[in-house]
């Protein structure tokens, strides 16, 4: 196996603090690396307490305001999911969408890739992150599997897919209501493609899987390794990409399209553990990427599933993605990610 590095590089200055009447003091910041990529991600100590003036607190009327206005006319609550919503023709999907449960899918009007869905989980217009219940997420999982399966049959070209999610205003929803949008195409979108050049860049230098190799490591560490959930590994990120990233990574398969129900069930209840761990640090709003590249694993890559907590939602509220995030492609660190994986294990019921 060869050897992961978790690079860190730390870096002390002075200033003559205003708020203590000028008195000097000593500050520390922290730039980590991404094992495999060596992107970075900084941290500050003087900053974890001040998490609310980056996010704030969620404003609960507010969010009564905006579910019980949006509900009106919403084309995903009742019957308008399956008759104002596109469909898919008969002679691609035979009565154009697919249901499962609460979740149906069906076509999305506004497409960034070759095959684009929609995937609506929910009967419920607004739900917090603690009421987005297992059953609602393996459902809407399940039926991306299926979605993908045929598409391998109808075009083997599509190698790459990614199940993502929205969730409220402030993570780039264009609907409250809950939902993911799949996208599978022939070329792999560049983050995603840069995941799968780095694990065929360490399988041709070391001989071994990447993906592997990082779990018996962070396995073996304990400080961000948080549990094993059937043939999903949880764990903070250690160079994270947005805020309070944990991932999940799968111990064998690198396609949706092979994987097992059951690791659709265990994949969404953990899902459930890290949106009640969110909402427990005040969070309601968060994105998510599901990977998976068929034949990956001829470079060692394994299904990836990350997720971050996004902007609290308030009057006038500010964005949480600026210059640093979206120009300089480095993320800042609030909780630092030993701190997150033990505050995670509690919800998984590891502690």
């Amino acid at each position: 196996m060869a050897s992961i590095i978790f690079d860190r590089f730390e870096s002390l200055f002075r200033i003559l603090n205003p708020f203590n009447e000028f008195a000097e003091e000593e500050h520390r910041v922290e730039v980590r690396k991404d094992p495999l990529l060596h992107d970075t991600s900084i941290y500050n100590p003087f900053l974890k307490d001040k998490a609310k003036a980056f996010f704030g607190q969620n404003d609960g009327e507010l969010l009564d305001k905006l579910a019980r206005e949006t509900a009106e006319g919403c084309i995903f609550c009742g019957d308008f999911v399956r008759t104002k919503t596109a469909r898919y023709p008969d002679a691609v999907m035979p009565g154009g969408r697919m249901e499962l449960g609460e979740a149906v899918l069906f076509a999305n009007l506004f497409s960034l890739a070759p095959h684009h869905p929609v995937i609506v989980l929910s009967n419920s217009h607004f739900l917090k992150p603690r009421e987005i219940k297992a059953d609602l997420l393996a459902d809407g999982f399940q039926l991306s599997r299926t979605y993908l399966k045929d598409i391998y049959e109808r075009d083997a070209a599509m190698a790459f897919a990614t199940v993502n999610a929205n969730y409220l205003l402030p993570a780039g929803a264009s609907l409250v209501h809950p939902h993911m949008q799949m996208l599978i195409s022939d070329l792999p979108y560049t983050y995603h493609g840069r995941l799968l050049d780095g694990a065929a860049e360490y399988q041709s230098r070391s001989g071994t899987s990447y993906f592997a190799d990082l779990i018996s490591v962070e396995k073996t560490r304990k400080e961000r390794y948080i549990c094993r959930s059937g043939n999903w590994h949880w764990m903070a990120a250690y160079s994270p990409m947005g805020s309070n990233e944990i991932v999940a990574l799968h111990d064998e398969e690198s396609d949706l399209g092979r994987i097992t129900v059951k690791d659709l069930r265990d994949l969404s209840d953990g899902i459930t553990h890290v949106l009640a761990l969110y909402e427990e640090l005040g969070h309601l709003s968060f994105n998510f990427t599901l990977y998976s590249a068929r034949g990956g694993d001829s470079v060692g890559f394994r299904c990836l599933f990350k997720i971050v907590n996004r902007q609290n939602l308030y009057p006038n509220y500010r964005n949480d993605d600026y210059f640093l995030q979206k120009m300089l492609q480095t993320d800042l660190i609030l909780n630092l990610p030993e701190d997150l994986a033990a505050k995670a294990r509690k919800f998984f019921g590891t502690a």
